[in-house]
């Protein structure tokens, strides 16, 4: 519950200055879904402009599971390749998402769970993932010193 400089933010709870979208671009459509927000964020900062949270500003809103909606294994992979390959360094995709592969086994979904999320994996791979621009080495280096080291 502080205020901060990060490297994302949540979509329900934005905004996002006018001037931003123009040179970035806004939220990548074919996403729908799970990470489109960090898609836009890493293309901003690599742009150079800040996200600050704001911890004074609250939102009401109930807690709900996003594993509710019944594509959301497939979609998290699946966007979480297209963010990789869009955004990072060549050298940084492989690292990045054998990280998340990780993290998504030691969580133990279900089989039916981790089907699904194989099955985004691979689409990710093999569906186009919109213009590929890696971000920038300094970029990466911000990323870290903001907590939030690329690779995670």
């Amino acid at each position: 519950m502080r205020s901060s400089r990060v490297t994302t933010f949540l979509g329900g709870a934005n905004a996002v200055r006018t001037a931003v979208l123009k040179e970035v671009g806004g939220l990548p459509d074919a996403f729908f879904y799970a990470h489109e927000e960090t898609d836009l964020a890493w293309r901003a900062l690599d742009a150079g402009w800040m996200i600050d949270y704001r911890a004074d500003m609250v939102l009401f809103h109930p807690t709900t599971a996003p594993s509710r909606h019944a594509v959301y294994h497939r979609m998290v992979a699946r966007n979480r390749v297209w963010l990789a390959r869009r955004n990072l360094p060549a050298v940084l995709v492989p690292v990045y998402l054998g990280v998340w592969l990780l993290l998504t086994l030691a969580r133990r979904p279900s089989r039916p769970a981790l089907k699904a999320w194989f099955g985004g994996f691979k689409e990710g791979w093999t569906s186009p993932s919109g213009p590929r621009r890696p971000m920038r080495w300094r970029t990466v280096w911000r990323l870290t010193r903001l907590g939030r080291p690329p690779v995670i």
